[in-house]
């Protein structure tokens, strides 16, 4: 055993037809190119590395040309959008290219496990990566750790730009200077010098159009599809809207001219991801930036419109309306017995004896949620209409009349002052803290207990006068919306004539709140005061507001039913 021996066995060389050594076949190679920017410097660059590669690889004799794959104005921090660099890959696994060509590590990747990941899965499929640069080969495995230490290097340069455009973008935004895609912006377009918008008249008054029809009771749905009647386009140029683009109009504050910068926030600068900022980062409020389409009461009642909607969601509350207004009682007559809505329903449909009813939504679930009788549609309209032109039409002077009744006990003006003066404190405030954490930075005098005490002293302050604020635009809301619905009543008397004779949805909501079907021959109509409620409020309030001191009382007679309906008329 002592005597082993070992002999070794080289590998044969395959030989050709004639017994030959054959030539060695020509490597396939590409280049890969990026740039990470679309200025004129970097195209200048992206184009003379494309022309030098293609020009060196074909002078090769031992390479044959596989392409340049080339990516403009694209990140590299991650390959997930690098088309070009991903067509790359794909080609090399299916067989197609032995050896890729790069600049530098930086631009084949700035993300460390991007770069080894790529580099081993090139190996494992025998195609070796060239990086000019730092003149290495991926090929031989003793260069991961070279490749380790230089990718993370070049990540680390990438985090610094990140970091370094982060602040570039945040120091405009704290000067109050719009970052803002006016191309897909409806209403506004930008100034050639300076970036500020501007308003673009067309577009402005379909923004008008779509706050004046919400502000009127007119549901999103609604809006988008008269929009797409009108042929108004959005703010990418399409003709087809929904539900979802007029909703982003209404809740933009740079509407009323104000500017919130940073609602969103990139969380990592290698996949790029972004999140909407609740409390990740500071926002920049920018009030008075450009001149305004919408008036801030029109904006503000907006607002509290589509916070009460808001508040609506389809098989969570059976109580509340679903601003369904196909019909003009849908979703606005509430049950006295159990406080859900009135549905319509057909009784004896198709016979000589069809009825259209208003039946209560617990009734029609089974007697045991409720047990409240059908109401003829018929007398709900001939009461309306009767009440509408005895109450409104025949006394001119009701408006005021309501307006003693619910006058307000604030007055907007000085809601405004203060909330000014809040604003201008928090403003103040913020200056502060930011001056603080100037001072800590540049000088750490403070010791970190003291630091931490004023900051939180700050904090805490503007979180009061935040809630203040809230409070003092409710009431603002309020009292608008007061003012707002009595002009609309008196802008409908306008137009009508001394009677009606249908009852119509639109005219309907500009003089009642909402309706309280007590009996089948008794009905409450009630008129909005100076709150907003809820569906849901109303509905558990409607015992309240049902025994209301009435404004008026009256009486609809059907002579083709021969039955009475007996109405009241309250202020809630």
């Amino acid at each position: 055993m002592q005597n082993k021996q070992v002999r070794v066995i080289q590998p044969k060389q395959a030989l050709d037809s004639n017994g030959l050594i054959p030539k060695p076949l020509k490597k396939r190679v590409c280049a890969y190119v990026r740039v990470s920017t679309d200025n004129e410097e970097q195209k200048s660059s992206y184009i003379a590395q494309t022309d030098e590669y293609t020009d060196r690889i074909q002078k090769n004799p031992e390479w044959t040309f596989c392409g340049i794959y080339a990516d403009e104005g694209i990140s590299g921090t991650s390959t997930k959008h690098r088309k070009q660099f991903n067509d790359m890959i794909d080609a090399a696994k299916r067989g197609e290219i032995d050896l890729i060509i790069t600049k530098s590590i930086s631009r084949f990747a700035r993300n460390t496990v991007d770069c080894l990941n790529y580099i081993r899965e090139m190996r494992l499929i025998n195609v070796e990566v060239y990086f000019e640069k730092e003149n290495i080969y991926s090929s031989d495995p003793k260069v991961d750790f070279l490749l380790t230490i230089m990718s993370s290097i070049a990540q680390e340069e990438a985090r610094n730009v990140s970091e370094n455009v982060k602040w570039n973008v945040q120091k405009r935004f704290n000067n109050g200077v719009p970052i803002v895609n006016h191309n897909r912006f409806l209403g506004y377009t930008k100034e050639k010098r300076g970036g500020n918008l501007v308003v673009d008249p067309e577009e402005a008054e379909v923004v008008r159009t779509v706050f004046r029809m919400y502000v009127n009771g007119i549901g999103p749905a609604k809006i988008a599809k008269h929009m797409e009647s009108i042929g108004a386009k959005t703010g990418a140029g399409a003709t087809k809207w929904s539900m979802s683009t007029v909703a982003v109009i209404l809740k933009n504050e740079k509407y009323v001219g104000d500017l919130i910068q940073q609602k969103t926030v990139t969380v990592d600068y290698l996949s790029h991801k972004r999140i909407v900022n609740k409390n990740t980062a500071p926002k920049y409020h920018t009030e008075e930036s450009h001149e305004p389409i919408i008036d801030k009461e029109t904006f503000l009642l907006a607002q509290q419109i589509r916070k009460d909607r808001g508040r609506v969601k389809i098989g969570q509350d059976q109580n509340v309306a679903k601003y369904n207004v196909t019909y003009p009682f849908s979703g606005f007559i509430v049950c006295s017995e159990c406080g859900r809505t009135l549905k319509r329903r057909y009784w004896n449909y198709g016979t000589p004896a069809q009825r259209i009813m208003q039946q209560c939504g617990g009734y029609i679930d089974g007697k045991a949620h409720c047990t409240a009788k059908a109401t003829y549609q018929e007398m709900l309209e001939g009461a309306t209409i009767q009440m509408i032109t005895d109450v409104f039409l025949e006394d001119r002077n009701i408006i005021p009349t309501i307006q003693k009744i619910i006058q307000s006990t604030i007055k907007i003006t000085d809601v405004e002052v203060r909330i000014d003066e809040l604003r201008t404190e928090n403003d103040n405030i913020e200056q502060l803290m930011s001056n603080l954490i100037d001072i800590q930075v540049k000088n750490p005098n403070l010791s970190e207990k003291d630091f931490n005490q004023k900051y939180q002293t700050y904090t805490n302050q503007l979180k009061t006068n935040q809630v203040e604020i809230s409070k003092l635009e409710a009431h603002y809301i309020a009292n608008y919306d007061t003012r707002s619905r009595l002009a609309k009543i008196e802008a409908t008397l306008n137009q009508l004539n001394d009677s009606i004779t249908e009852v119509d949805g639109d005219i309907l909501r500009s003089f009642i709140f909402k309706m309280i079907s007590v009996k089948p021959d008794e009905v409450v109509f009630c008129i909005a005061g100076n709150k907003n409620y809820s569906d849901k409020e109303f509905s558990e309030r409607r015992h309240e507001f049902e025994s209301k001191n009435p404004l008026a009382t009256g009486t609809y007679k059907s002579e083709k039913y021969d039955k009475i309906m007996n109405y009241r008329v309250v202020i809630i």
